[in-house]
């Protein structure tokens, strides 16, 4: 674990502005744009499509233009804006989609965000910029591959090769980035890590696909090892990245663990099996450990010739352990309980006590790194067994209070005992967690019935409180080497049991927190205080270097902000994980900390006792209008006494932005013409439609569209297989319709080429996708409220353009009259 003391070498007041007003201002921006999802959600059913698309083309230009003044000013903001731009990019293009219905592929959609936001990429250089742009085109070509769009091109078959294609796109986008690394702002090498998981992980997906077949073992080996190999022989030996080193040697591992279960014909077998993974384990944690050292200096390389294991323990090297030490070990109890015929409580307990002694006694006395990983993988299998004997007994109906002392007794053993990291993380993840189930009030932890949720409220309220209060305890108490081994696993489980219970919490609150009186809304409300008494505390620990103003003013600031998320549980643990990870040097918890939070304030958007939408967009956009003051603030005092540094860029950067602005407002306007145009002056088509009424979370309602002449498309091609492989190999084709005596079209029939216009027959254009036929207009939005009103319709009502093109109109009701 990379930690550095917070009060070395930032007594700095500058350091503190800057710091402050950067993280600050990043909520702020967080809770902004929540707080604006939330006001048109509220807003939306009452907005025409017109006032839809003017208020998101609206807010989008307002951000690429403050990015480019930002940019002009020489400022780290433009980055984070023209971040926030391009993530509205795409939310516009979803808003196009979904207004028109036009039915376009999903990976279109990703693909043209991707292309639309790549001037920015090149002008900004920035890692989250090129993150979404490597995450778009990864998921736009898998979903091109998935839906079958062009299934006569090699890469796209479907037995693993459209993988290995996505695996070489990587490939090669790791090469750009390394390249270009000097010249992009990525100082955790962010873009280099997640292009070598793309790598890896569909290397792996592709390997799957073929370990199964007999006639593919080798090359499904070959596939999903190769990767591995070249990026462990590159960044074990060449760049020097361990953090890749050490994920290739897991996928590894994971490739030949999946290969052996394949081959897997006894129970003795999976035995060997376990043994070879934890094997594989050790030697690979060993490398890692031995490869750390020599690139830390001859110095520490001939320091000791036992690697511990524990000391300062890197993330990747805690992923590479429990990653690949997971899997086996469940193999393991997989193993025993077969093995052992274990039919009872008592049965799990007493194989539990039994593999945790020698365990622990190898794991103690063991002086070499290769015995205790053996002594801890034992003493991990005998801690599952037991929490799986104490769960069992509970649910035999069995003692409570015996299954919690049995719990605690054996994770508190291994935990004094073992001396590893790994071991001591999970036995006090779960005594925490298991013992939070045993202790709920009632049913609560088991039969979880409707009811319990409010009555959980109390409970569970405390229990928060405690968990966050220990684990930020005990996590500043870590801080120090000398207390690091014995009390930082406990401060991470204790963190993230809080998350869990946060929640739990988030679901359980009977009423808003705001209603007083209530012991559940005080902790709430000191649970959201926390995130800025923790900051005073680090920041009093480093007086009187810093001025009264920054240590009092900062903290008491953020507490106020914090009666703005005290709704949202799970976002205070997310700004207390952020809090403890920023200021310890942590890049786990600062990581972590982002989805957390955009969790629980997804979880607070849907939850409808929270208040409504109107309530939520106003409560969000104050706390950011105030963090913003903040940053500002910061910002400003921090400029008087550092001058911001020149940018050679700073001449044309602002006109690219505005460029790129440019270029998607032009494109999307362009093409909202174009549908427009369509509405107008298309033909009509009356088609006989099936509506479905679901309901959707966040627009109100709809009604999923089925059109009969759908039904008539697949009868009619599956009678005409010449015309149906046509069809299948250009991937797109055209129904050929003409009016009924009523006016309702009907299929005549299915032709793969545009054929010339006819005074009295359409041509509806049709793409050809694993669903069978589709040609969009699949949705009708409406009012929240409304779908009684909107279940009369009988027919849709199509435009139709003269390359078949459809958008749908409007729905008809059984005398094709307009609903």
């Amino acid at each position: 674990m990379q930690v550095t003391t917070p009060w070395q070498a930032v007594e700095n007041p500058a350091w503190w502005r800057q710091n402050l007003a950067w993280g600050i201002g990043l909520l702020a921006v967080i809770l902004a744009g929540s707080a604006l999802v939330s006001w048109v959600a509220a807003n939306w059913p009452h907005m025409v499509p017109q006032t839809r698309l003017l208020l998101v083309q609206g807010g989008l230009a307002l951000t690429v233009l403050l990015a480019a003044v930002l940019a002009w000013r020489g400022s780290r903001w433009a980055g984070l804006l023209t971040g926030v731009a391009a993530l509205g990019t795409g939310g516009l293009l979803a808003l196009v989609g979904q207004i028109y219905q036009t039915g376009a592929d999903s990976w279109q959609l990703f693909l043209a965000w991707a292309a639309l936001i790549t001037p920015w990429l090149l002008l900004m250089r920035a890692a989250l910029l090129a993150l979404l742009w490597v995450a778009l085109l990864n998921l736009g070509l898998w979903l091109y591959a998935d839906q079958g769009v062009a299934p006569g091109l090699w890469f796209w078959t479907d037995d693993g090769s459209g993988s290995v294609s996505l695996v070489l796109l990587n490939a090669v986008l790791l090469v750009l980035a390394q390249w270009l690394h000097p010249h992009l702002r990525d100082p955790w090498c962010l873009l280099r890590r997640v292009l070598a998981i793309a790598m890896l992980g569909w290397a792996f997906i592709a390997a799957m696909g073929w370990l199964g077949s007999p006639q593919m073992v080798g090359w499904g080996l070959f596939v999903g090892l190769a990767p591995a190999a070249v990026l462990y022989g590159v960044y074990g030996h060449w760049r020097q990245d361990l953090a890749v080193a050490a994920l290739s040697l897991l996928a590894g591992i994971g490739v030949i663990g999946a290969w052996l279960i394949w081959k897997l014909d006894s129970l003795s077998g999976l035995l060997g099996i376990s043994l070879v993974l934890l094997m594989l384990t050790v030697l690979a944690v060993r490398h890692v450990v031995h490869l750390r050292r020599t690139l830390r200096g001859p110095q520490a390389a001939a320091g000791t010739a036992e690697p511990d294991l524990d000391a300062a323990m890197p993330w990747y090297l805690t992923t590479l352990r429990l990653g690949a030490l997971i899997p086996a070990l469940g193999l393991l109890v997989v193993w025993v309980a077969l093995s052992f015929d274990l039919d009872s409580a008592a049965d799990a307990l007493g194989a539990g006590v039994l593999l945790m002694l020698p365990g622990l006694l190898i794991d103690r006395v063991a002086a070499r790194a290769f015995w205790r990983e053996i002594g801890a993988a034992l003493t991990v299998l005998g801690l599952l067994l037991c929490a799986g004997g104490a769960a069992w007994l509970m649910e035999d109906g069995g003692d409570r209070a015996t299954s919690l002392v049995t719990l605690t007794v054996s994770g508190a053993a291994a935990y004094a005992i073992s001396r590893q990291f790994a071991v001591r993380l999970l036995a006090a993840a779960l005594v925490l967690g298991l013992g939070f189930w045993l202790t709920a009030p009632g049913n609560y932890g088991f039969a979880w019935p409707s009811d319990s949720w409010g009555g959980g409220a109390p409970q569970l309220s405390w229990r928060l409180w405690v968990l966050l209060a220990l684990g930020a305890g005990l996590w500043a108490w870590s801080a120090r080497a000398a207390h690091r081994a014995a009390w930082r696993p406990l401060a991470w489980a204790l963190l993230a049991t809080a998350a869990g219970v946060a929640l739990l919490l988030t679901q359980a609150m009977p009423a808003p927190v705001r209603e007083w009186p209530g012991l559940d809304q005080a902790a709430m409300f000191l649970c959201a205080l926390l995130p800025g008494l923790l900051l005073a505390a680090w920041m009093a620990a480093i007086r009187p270097a810093l001025p009264a103003s920054l240590r009092v003013g900062a903290p008491l600031a953020c507490c106020v902000a914090g009666l703005g998320w005290v709704d949202v549980s799970a976002l205070s643990v997310a700004l207390v994980w952020l809090v403890l990870g920023r200021l310890t040097g942590n890049r786990v918890l600062q990581v972590l900390s982002l989805p957390l939070g955009l969790a629980g304030l997804l979880l607070y958007y849907l939850d409808v006792q929270a208040g409504s939408l109107t309530d939520k967009a106003a409560i969000l956009g104050v706390t950011a209008a105030w963090l913003a003051a903040l940053a500002v603030l910061l910002v400003v005092r921090h400029r008087r006494g550092v001058a911001a540094p020149a940018s050679a860029r700073r001449r044309w950067l602002p006109a690219g932005v505005l460029a790129g602005g440019l270029l998607v407002l032009g494109l999307a306007q362009a093409q909202v013409r174009h549908y427009d145009a369509i509405l107008s002056q298309g033909r009509q088509v009356v088609l006989t439609l099936a509506p479905v009424d679901p309901r959707s979370l966040m627009q109100g309602d709809y009604m999923v569209l089925n059109y009969a002449v759908r039904r008539a498309a697949l009868d009619w091609l599956i009678g005409h297989q010449e015309v149906l492989q046509a069809v299948d190999d250009a991937g797109r084709g055209w129904l050929l319709l003409q009016p009924d005596g009523q006016g309702v079209w009907q299929l005549q029939t299915v032709v793969a080429a545009l054929p010339p216009a006819a005074p009295d027959t359409v041509a509806l254009a049709f793409r050809w996708r694993h669903d069978g036929v589709v040609f969009g207009a699949d949705n009708w939005f409406f009012a929240e409220g409304r779908g009684e009103h909107f279940a009369k319709a009988q027919y849709g009502a199509l435009r139709v353009a003269a390359d078949g093109t459809a958008l749908l109109a409007g729905l008809l009701d059984e005398r094709l009259q307009a609903l």
